[in-house]
């Protein structure tokens, strides 16, 4: 384990958790994302709240189970890319489905539904993708996609 590994991821999840809990809070609040359909202030505290929360804490696990998972466990290079590879991207599912779980099943306004799945799109490349492709451990390190770029021509890795 780096620490400039978990530094990244660190600095994610703020960059995240402040895009989340208080940039498209303030769409939805200043009624940016217009919902005709709730009180914003009711629906803010009752659906979207809980919502960015069962987003943000699945993403996070996601990606701290990802990175813990690569760091302890051995890696014997060509014969377990492919196992990687199915690791991340089964990991990659769960913040997809917290992202439908969240949408249909936490939020009662129909006006909000096609922006909280793009911003929780957003949100979930941010927190799960990104975090793994910057700060993934060395031997995995380029198995999440676009990773290669990333790290090796944007950071220099």
């Amino acid at each position: 384990m780096k620490p400039w590994e978990i530094i990244r991821i660190i600095i994610i999840t703020i960059i995240g958790a402040v895009a989340m809990f208080w940039g498209q809070y303030s769409l939805y609040s200043t009624k940016i994302i217009f919902l005709g359909d709730v009180p914003v202030d009711r629906w803010l505290a009752a659906d979207y709240t809980p919502a960015a929360l069962i987003v943000f804490g699945v993403c996070v696990l996601s990606t701290v189970a990802w990175y813990f998972l690569a760091a302890v466990t051995p890696f014997a290079m060509g014969r377990d890319v492919s196992r990687w590879t199915l690791v991340w991207w089964l990991l990659g599912l769960l913040p997809l489905g917290s992202i439908g779980v969240s949408v249909f099943i936490t939020n009662r306004s129909g006006d909000a539904q096609f922006s909280l799945i793009g911003l929780f799109v957003l949100d979930a490349l941010l927190l799960y993708w990104l975090a793994t492709a910057t700060s993934s451990p060395e031997p995995v390190k380029y198995i999440p996609p676009g990773a290669f770029l990333i790290r090796h021509k944007l950071m220099g890795d």
